[in-house]
């Protein structure tokens, strides 16, 4: 009996639809997609300590992820923090290899990004976690969750025009864009570099007319005064979280000196940046070991299951034969009814 050719046609279709269908679902990874978070002009920069700041947040479960943005005049800091609108160090999230993708001002790619890029100890199209860069440039911190930009007069100036300033991350495994309306910023910036006023140069004052008063009688002699004591510094200190008290020490400076302050809680910041890498460190070195352990242990009950599968394989030919050798006798409990060992006693 022959088949139509009106069968043969709607055959072939429907095949190619199965194609098409299944390459396009193929396509399809609902466990990669990227995420874009904007943090528009309703989001207001201000200032702290000599930098502006703008933050952006995001719920995630019962946490909150927070990206911060810090810009001075000597770098640009993306800090990925949870459960901390202030930014602390001690909050930075832990990753295990946190990724820079990409840098953009309105559209565009950083020069400065794109010369890190290159400028690389392994040159690529990403900075990942711990990459050395030349002059240090650019600095992944990666598991202490910070970016580190040192800027330059060109990126300066190009920051102070721009309307949009974008990152894409890959803190997880999969793209993060993190886009931050600039508005504001420029007005911050020019608020932070205000020039000191110059000091006001008095007037001369007119020489006075000398009159030399008739002499007094001498008054009689009284003890002076003690002189009095210097008065004492007042001094605030800057400690580390509580966390890494026991590692880096605390640092003083006088409250009223803004600029030891900036370096004191710049110094700490860095103690414990490095206390968290090493302990990240430490703590990936656990892990690997562990990891490896497991992956031995697979691999001798694998090589035993493959063995007692090839003598099992033997007795099954024995006990068709109506025997059973010694080396059987560990599988006997699976042997045909009627089969009883016969090694000798």
């Amino acid at each position: 009996m022959g088949i139509s050719v009106e069968k043969i046609i709607l055959t072939c279709i429907a095949g190619i639809i199965l194609v098409v269908s299944s390459t396009s679902y193929a396509g399809v990874n609902p466990f990669k997609k990227s995420k874009d978070y904007a943090f528009g002009s309703n989001i207001a920069w201000y200032e702290h300590n000599n930098t502006a700041v703008k933050t952006g947040s995001i719920r995630d479960g019962s946490d909150t992820h927070y990206y911060h943005l810090n810009i001075d005049n000597d770098q640009l800091l993306l800090r990925l923090g949870k459960n901390d609108p202030s930014g602390e160090l001690e909050n930075t999230r832990l990753l295990d290899g946190l990724s820079i993708v990409e840098v953009k001002v309105d559209g565009n790619r950083l020069p400065l990004f794109e010369w890190c890029l290159l400028n690389q100890q392994n040159p690529g199209n990403k900075i990942k976690q711990n990459a050395i860069v030349v002059n240090g440039v650019c600095v992944n911190a990666g598991g202490g969750g910070d970016f580190v930009i040192n800027l330059d007069n060109q990126t300066r100036n190009i920051l102070s025009s721009a309307n949009v300033l974008e990152f894409v991350v890959e803190p997880y495994g999969r793209r993060v864009k993190l886009s931050y309306s600039m508005l504001g910023y420029a007005a911050i910036m020019k608020k932070i570099n205000k020039p000191v006023p110059a000091p006001v140069v008095a007037k001369p004052v007119p020489r006075p007319v000398v009159v030399v008063p008739p002499k007094a009688k001498p008054k009689p002699k009284t003890r002076p005064k003690a002189a009095s004591k210097p008065k004492a510094v007042k001094m605030c200190h800057v400690r580390a979280p509580q966390a890494f008290k026991a590692q880096v020490p605390s640092l003083s400076y006088p409250c009223d000196d803004k600029a030891k302050k900036a370096r004191a809680e710049l110094n700490i910041s860095t103690q414990v940046r490095k206390e968290k890498q090493k302990r990240f460190k430490s703590e990936e070195e656990q892990r690997q070991l562990k990891q490896r352990a497991l992956e031995d242990s697979k691999r001798e009950v694998e090589w035993e299951n493959k063995q007692n599968s090839l003598w099992l394989s033997r007795c099954q030919k024995n006990w068709a034969k109506n025997k059973s050798p010694c080396y059987c006798d560990k599988f006997i409990d699976q042997a045909p009814p009627g089969i009883k060992s016969t090694c000798a006693k």
